[in-house]
C-alpha cells in the first residue's frame, strides 16, 4: 500500500485507561500498602513498641502480606475459570490459563518458599524474608530478556504463549503481559485480545514501539532488583538489608511507571505520524524517517 494510501489511524484496540484511572489509583495504592507499608511499618512498629519475639513478629507480618496480590490472583483464576468467560484466550478450554496467569501461580511459588525457609529459624532468618519482591521481579525481567531475544532472532514459541500459537515466532515480551492484564484484570474481554493483535499486524511503529518498551521495563527491572538483592546479603545490617529488599524495588516500580506512561504516550504520537503520512517510510530499509523510529517487518 502506498503512503498516500494509507488510513488516517491505525486499527483501534477497543480500549481506554482514561475511564479506569481511579480503579488504577487504588489498585496502586494497595500494592503499596502490600510491599512497603505493611512489611516494613508493621516490623518497625513491632520490634520497637512490644516484646514479641521475631518469631511471632513475623507470623503476624505474613498474615498481612500480599492481599491485593492474592486477591487479584483469586479474581483473575475465576475470570478465566468461569464457565462463560469472555475474557479467556480465544479457541481454548475453560482450564487453559493465560501465560500471565501461569507467571502468577510461578510467582507464589518462590513467595511462599522464601517465606516458608525465612521463617522456619529462630530468630527468622532476616536476609531471606527480605527477598520476595526483589527475586519475583527478578525472575519476571530475565525471562522477558529471555523472550525478548527469541523475538530478535524470530524464533518459534515453544508452546502456546497466550495469544500467540505454539510454532508461530515470538512477539516482543511485553505483548503477551499487555494482552493478558488488560484483557482479564483490566475487564477487555477477547475483543481486546483480537483487537490488538489486528494492531500488531497492521502497524510497523506498534511493533517497534513494543520492542522498545519491553527494554525499557526489563533491562533496568534486571539491575534494580539483582542490585538490591547482592545489597541484601552484603549490607552489615540485617534490618537494614530487610527495608531496602521491601522498600527499593516498590519504589523504583513506581517511578518507572510513571516513565514508561510518558515514554509510551510519546511512541503512540509517532506511530499516529506514520498513520498519517506526515513521515516518509523506506520500504526496504524499515526505517521511518523524520522521527527516528526504527521497526522491524
Amino acid at each position: 500500500m502506498a503512503d498516500s494510501q494509507l488510513p488516517l489511524t491505525p486499527p483501534s484496540l477497543h480500549y481506554s485507561l482514561a475511564k479506569r484511572k481511579f480503579r488504577i489509583l487504588i489498585f496502586w495504592l494497595l500494592v503499596f500498602l502490600d510491599s512497603v507499608v505493611f512489611p516494613i511499618g508493621l516490623y518497625y512498629l513491632l520490634t520497637r513498641t512490644t516484646t514479641l519475639s521475631l518469631t511471632n513478629i513475623f507470623t503476624i507480618l505474613t498474615m498481612t502480606l500480599f492481599g491485593t496480590f492474592a486477591t487479584e490472583s483469586l479474581q483473575r483464576t475465576w475470570l478465566l475459570w468461569k464457565k462463560n468467560s469472555t475474557c479467556r484466550i480465544p479457541n481454548t478450554g475453560r482450564y487453559y490459563f493465560d501465560f500471565t496467569h501461569w507467571n502468577l501461580l510461578g510467582a507464589w511459588t518462590i513467595i511462599i518458599a522464601e517465606l516458608v525457609i525465612g521463617t522456619i529459624p529462630d530468630p527468622p532468618w532476616l536476609r531471606i524474608l527480605a527477598m520476595p519482591v526483589s527475586s519475583v521481579l527478578f525472575a519476571a525481567a530475565v525471562e522477558m530478556l529471555v523472550l525478548e531475544i527469541m523475538y530478535v532472532l524470530a524464533v518459534p514459541v515453544w508452546f502456546r504463549v497466550s495469544s500467540i500459537p505454539k510454532g508461530d515466532p515470538m512477539r516482543p515480551a511485553i505483548y503477551p503481559f499487555l494482552e493478558d492484564i488488560i484483557a482479564v484484570d483490566g475487564k477487555g474481554g477477547q475483543r481486546y485480545r483480537q483487537s490488538l493483535d489486528r494492531r500488531y499486524n497492521a502497524s510497523p511503529p506498534f511493533r517497534g514501539m513494543l520492542h522498545r518498551l519491553t527494554l525499557l521495563w526489563a533491562i533496568p527491572q534486571t539491575l534494580v532488583t539483582g542490585g538490591t538483592m547482592a545489597v541484601i546479603f552484603i549490607a552489615d545490617d540485617s534490618e537494614l538489608a530487610y527495608t531496602l529488599g521491601w522498600s527499593v524495588p516498590a519504589i523504583w516500580a513506581g517511578i518507572w511507571s510513571v516513565v514508561m506512561v510518558l515514554w509510551t504516550r510519546v511512541e503512540l504520537r509517532r506511530e499516529m505520524l506514520y498513520w498519517r503520512g506526515k513521515v516518509v517510510k523506506d520500504l526496504d530499509t524499515g526505517i521511518i524517517s523524520g522521527g527516528s523510529l526504527a521497526v522491524r517487518h
